[in-house]
């Protein structure tokens, strides 16, 4: 019985060494693997999230090749054309000199409103509000009208007293909107913009770039309703002291083909200011004008401009997003891997880019969300240089298929660790009975040697 101990020890020493042979082989999926693997792509933002080809960076991201000798010759003394859907500029005049906006300012103003409100959200017009100088809707202190109808007589009457009134009821104040303002203007990449107020009247520190208000602009233009209130030519008003068919002050909505938008601005230190939105076919541009001395110069700029951009730029749509470009094999089947996001280019018309690409992706090893990375689309141009990259995601929640246990390998595993475990128990047991035999005879035959090795182990007393 001297034994057991020993024996049990070895045995649970056998068993721990099994179970762990075992689960080693196995592959099972846990929350906690699955916290390893990388956060899902973003899927939305202000800006559309894609890749964009064919583009210098840079302060200003100019088109690959653009050359503003060849355009027209304009008046204007700052301008932008920026693709719309790529944010490509193709043409710019000092897109980077302080100009004084006027009311094209009022973009951000709409912008800020859309973001932070709803269209059915009541106003009330302060005493600061009314006293604002025309152009503007006369409304009286303490009238109350839903933000929608104030949102398109600001955009399309320039109304300041609407401007200030948004800036009152969604900043508290004219100084904090402003700041909330500077903080979008910053947040969308427009970095040498300081709006001082909601309106765009004169102010030496009110001042922003052709490039930054095309930049606000595109952004604006991802919001639905501001898209649809800069597209509308008449709107009637119904205030207390004032009623008036509203017409859009700008006039290149009724006189360019394809215009869609946005806004004018004029001030006595500003000059004319003017952003325009025009589409044909798959390819929308934005042009921005600053600083120009009359109306029809302005328009004539923008003409020359837009005319310019459609008869030698055109957008091109690489790939699509929830491009599938293979399979993973999980618990559930093959689940697509797709692009997550589209890839555009601002290409010359008529020349589309050659993009040839190399896929490459794994299996996650854990459960993962739907979106969640799992490689990339390497594109390579025509020539065999990298240009770009676009992140492939499992379209679907995804679950591996658990690895089955290799039942020969764990077996061989376990026999090989009971058999070390039998041999040193053996080994062991052999020297203990050797030890055992040998103090007997020492005990037999010198009695008080086992007494003095007895005493020596117990120490003195």
């Amino acid at each position: 019985m001297a034994g057991m101990p020993g024996n049990r020890r070895a045995a649970r020493v056998a068993v721990i060494g099994c179970l762990f042979a075992i689960l080693t082989s196995m592959n099972v999926p846990t929350v906690a693997q699955a916290a390893s693997q990388k956060e899902p792509v973003p899927v939305h933002s202000l800006l559309p999230a894609q890749v964009v080809l064919n583009q210098v960076p840079g302060n200003v991201p100019y088109v690959d090749g653009a050359d503003n000798a060849k355009w027209p010759d304009i008046v204007s003394q700052s301008a932008v054309v920026m693709d719309m859907d790529t944010g490509t500029v193709v043409y710019g005049k000092n897109p980077l000199a302080l100009h004084y906006p006027a009311s094209i300012t009022k973009i951000m103003t709409a912008l800020l409103a859309l973001k932070l409100g709803h269209l059915n959200d009541v106003l009330t017009a302060s005493q600061n509000a009314v006293n604002q100088p025309p152009d503007k809707l006369y409304l009286e202190v303490g009238e109350q009208e839903e933000l929608r109808p104030l949102l398109t007589a600001m955009l399309l009457d320039s109304a300041n007293d609407v401007a200030v009134e948004i800036a009152e009821h969604y900043g508290g104040s004219v100084a904090h909107f402003a700041q909330m303002m500077n903080a979008e203007a910053k947040a969308l990449g427009a970095q040498h913009t300081h709006f001082v107020n909601p309106s765009g009247l004169p102010n030496p520190d009110h001042t922003t770039t052709a490039y930054d208000m095309a930049v606000i602009t595109r952004a604006a233009m991802q919001e639905p309703e501001f898209r649809t209130i800069v597209d509308t030519k008449y709107d009637n008003w119904q205030g207390r002291a004032w009623h008036a068919r509203l017409v859009n002050l700008n006039r290149m909505l009724f006189t360019y083909p394809g215009a869609i938008g946005v806004k004018t601005g004029f001030t006595s230190v500003a000059h004319e200011t003017l952003v325009v939105a025009a589409r044909r076919g798959a390819t929308t541009f934005l042009a921005v004008l600053m600083d120009c001395p009359t109306d029809a110069q302005i328009r004539a700029d923008a003409t020359a401009l837009l005319n310019y951009a459609f008869a030698h730029y055109e957008t091109q749509r690489v790939l699509p997003a929830h491009h599938v470009v293979g399979t993973v094999v999980g618990a559930d089947g093959a689940d697509p891997v797709a692009t997550a996001l589209p890839v555009l280019a601002t290409v010359s018309l008529g020349a589309p880019m050659r993009v040839a690409s190399k896929v490459g992706y794994a299996a996650p090893q854990a459960v993962t969300a739907a979106d969640t990375r799992v490689g990339a689309l390497h594109l390579v141009s025509s020539s065999g240089n990298a240009i770009g990259e676009v992140p492939l995601v499992v379209e679907k929640p995804y679950t591996p298929v658990p690895r089955p246990m290799v039942w020969p390998r764990n077996a061989a595993i376990a026999a090989c660790v009971v058999v070390i475990l039998t041999v040193l128990l053996y080994w062991r047991r052999k020297v203990v009975r050797r030890r055992r035999a040998r103090a007997a005879l020492v005990a037999k035959a010198q009695p008080w040697r086992a007494g003095w090795e007895l005493a020596k182990r117990d120490g003195p007393r």
